[in-house]
């Protein structure tokens, strides 16, 4: 049954690589009077049957939703069939489209007509949710007849700005809800990855743009989070490493959990684990001993995540009381926080991925080579975004971007592990 979930279909990967080529080419190119004339066509001049039932877009609705599946202006006007000077017109309320205009933009981004062009209309979706207060931007994915929520401006995830959000937690008398401007049918699509490994974040937004309906949405946690969620179904999909390039240990996490007769297990990445050096701190660290009693400081991580698995076998194994090591109960809850704070100088020394050492300008002492795996549910495999995040890991594009990271080793991507 794995098996042939993660077989490729064909037919659909060439159509995305034949989309995709077209994306690239920019509306511009083309000649001044096909851009006017169609221009003209595409909009709707008053004769248009049905034209009556789509208004004007003066609140982005569509620009909101290219924005969510990471499509430019450019890709979306050539893939509509009309010019960039168009659809800049309607993305800006200035235009409105043509019914069969706005049939194909609705198609492209992974929604509906009425979604993007009818009366704005907030649903209000009740979610079970801690710790979110009212106000709270967040993300949705459908899980088991269920809606999970999980906040958008998460600190783990955020780079230097915000990112598009699927709502907003509201309290609606005695139930909390997440309120949404974006369709359903759209957001049932949603696919939650839950895991450390910093790629998944790549894997994530390759999924959103060649899927066509819905996100897939990356949630940073360490191993033991990620399991937990899965398990409890907070994420369709969870990424570990528990230990090395061995398959057991991520293989004995997934049993002790009860998991491992509902879940197929991919490869998605092998890559360098190690010490995350300052600079200031390079002629005075030799290893795990140099932290006993010294002022050299460690950035930890969280319980369960592969970098304090490994850090605690490397202190039992030299004899080391983790109460003599300094900084030994601080916690980073992901690759960048723990280099982060060591190349902001409030600790020298801490477990981590090569790419991120590099990414902060650390040195890098490697101690293993990780196999990362993703966990997936069985009664996940007929749906579009798992379906496509396998035709991802056998598509030689992104297994060549991914080996662009540094450190990163991509030859047993796809392959699965188990069943």
């Amino acid at each position: 049954m794995a098996g042939d979930a993660v077989a490729v279909d064909h037919g659909r990967r060439s159509w995305l690589r034949r989309t995709s080529r077209r994306g690239i080419v920019d509306a511009v190119t083309r000649k001044n009077d096909w851009q006017t004339s169609r221009q003209v066509s595409c909009l709707n001049d008053g004769s248009d049957t049905g034209a009556a039932d789509i208004k004007k877009n003066p609140d982005g609705r569509v620009a909101a939703a290219r924005a969510r599946k990471g499509i430019s202006q450019s890709e979306l006007a050539r893939a509509a069939q009309i010019s960039r000077q168009a659809l800049f017109q309607i993305e800006a309320g200035g235009a409105v489209p043509r019914v069969d205009t706005a049939v194909r933009i609705a198609r492209i981004l992974g929604t509906d007509v009425e979604s993007l062009f009818g009366k704005d209309v907030e649903t209000d979706i009740p979610v079970s949710v801690e710790g979110l207060a009212a106000g709270t931007r967040v993300d949705l994915a459908k899980i088991h007849e269920r809606w999970v929520p999980f906040p958008s401006d998460n600190p783990d995830r955020m780079g230097a700005g915000f990112a598009p959000s699927d709502g907003v937690i509201a309290t609606v008398g005695s139930v909390v809800a997440a309120r949404t401007r974006t369709g359903l049918s759209e957001l049932s699509q949603n696919v939650f990855i839950a895991g450390c490994d910093p790629a998944l974040e790549m894997l994530a937004q390759e999924t959103t743009r060649a899927a066509r309906r819905g996100r897939c949405i990356w949630i940073p946690c360490g191993n033991a989070a990620a399991l937990q969620r899965l398990k409890h179904g907070e994420a369709q999909v969870a990424g570990i490493h528990f230990g090395g390039e061995s398959d057991a240990a991520n293989l004995s996490a997934i049993r002790k959990l009860g998991l491992q007769k509902s879940c197929t297990v991919l490869r998605f990445s092998n890559w360098e684990q190690g010490w995350m050096i300052g600079r200031t701190a390079k002629a005075r660290f030799h290893g795990v001993e140099s932290l006993a009693g010294s002022r050299l400081r460690l950035m930890n991580r969280e319980q369960g995540s592969g970098c304090r698995i490994e850090l605690d076998k490397l202190v039992k194994k030299s004899g080391i009381a983790a109460d003599q090591i300094k900084g030994y109960d601080s916690v980073a809850n992901n690759h960048a926080g723990c280099a982060r704070q060591i190349a902001a100088g409030f600790a020298d020394v801490g477990l981590g991925c090569g790419s991120m050492a590099k990414t902060f300008g650390l040195e890098f002492s490697p101690t293993t080579q990780v196999a990362f795996d993703l966990v997936i549910r069985h009664d996940q495999f007929d749906t579009l975004m798992i379906r496509t995040i396998c035709e991802i890991l056998q598509s030689g594009k992104f297994l060549r971007e991914l080996a662009c990271v540094p450190g990163y080793e991509t030859s047993s991507t796809g392959r699965i592990i188990a069943p």
